[in-house]
């Protein structure tokens, strides 16, 4: 199958088709992702040849040396295609673009998606990522 590639950040409906087809049904505020998606810096969606979205990714940071990529997902009928691999080269190629010099590319593995990443250069450090989820209003 032939895909056609945008640089792109997903639209807020193929964001949460994607992210619902992946199965993050709840990993997602979902009243924040509008605000979320624009913020980003920069983004890729995959098209199948009906013109439906079945990849994305985007990335977010400060647009100068720390870039995070976030939201990698490829709809189930589309895995196994490359199409992973392909995102996340052209988010790459956008940071590279963006940055002009050294810099830093982090991003969180899902268990499925550690092959993914370490096959296209991530490594896991010595380090430990750490998280804080901040529920304002709430205990």
């Amino acid at each position: 199958m032939t895909y056609r590639f945008v640089a792109a950040v997903p639209t807020v409906e193929e964001h949460g088709a994607l992210a619902i087809s992946v199965g993050w049904h709840g990993d997602f505020h979902w009243g924040s992702v509008p605000a979320s998606l624009a913020g980003s810096l920069c983004g890729v969606v995959a098209y199948d040849g009906d013109d439906q979205p079945v990849a994305m990714g985007r990335v977010v940071g400060d647009g100068a040396f720390y870039f995070y990529i976030q939201d990698v997902a490829v709809h189930p009928d589309h895995q196994r295609q490359g199409l992973g691999s392909q995102v996340v080269r052209r988010l790459r190629d956008q940071i590279e673009a963006m940055a002009g010099a050294d810099c830093f590319v982090g991003l969180f593995a899902t268990p499925d998606g550690q092959t993914l990443y370490a096959r296209e250069g991530f490594v896991a450090e010595n380090t430990v990522g750490m998280w804080q989820v901040l529920r304002p209003g709430k205990e």
